[in-house]
């Protein structure tokens, strides 16, 4: 009998994506999210290296954490993956985003612009996670 496995590399592969998702997805709303976070293009290279060191944390996290859930669940598609990731990145993600922002007294539009780009992530590691499977045999098989 196969035992499911973490797949350490899928989760290398998803950490890079994490990088590389974000970067896309926020070039593309760049001018509209920093009107909504008062941001400017000097404030954001006056960050340093923080919030990249942060992303690359979250996303090896996130990536791990959802494989872990993945191997109790028993996920072996990437359809389930995906399926999966949706269920548990929704409230996660968009419905998170909302209601903080809603007492953050922040526009609306923030919260599907964050929370929009954290469920791609979910998404996209679900089908890579759920399809990329790795197996273990059990001892003797």
């Amino acid at each position: 009998m196969k035992t499911l496995k973490i797949n350490y590399l899928a989760v290398l592969v998803m950490v890079i994506l994490g990088q590389l998702i974000p970067m896309g997805w926020y070039t593309l709303f760049q001018e509209k999210w920093m009107a909504y976070t008062n941001l400017t293009m000097e404030m954001g290279s006056e960050a340093g290296a923080t919030p990249y060191l942060a992303s690359i944390v979250y996303s090896a996290f996130l990536a791990w954490a959802l494989s872990w859930v993945f191997t109790r669940m028993k996920v072996e598609s990437a359809m389930d993956g995906l399926k999966s990731a949706l269920i548990l990145g929704f409230p996660v993600t968009i419905l998170y985003n909302i209601m903080q922002n809603l007492f953050s007294m922040r526009p609306y539009g923030l919260s599907w612009i964050d929370g929009g780009c954290g469920i791609i992530m979910f998404a996209v590691a679900g089908l890579v996670l759920g399809g990329w499977r790795k197996y273990d045999a059990a001892p003797g098989a």
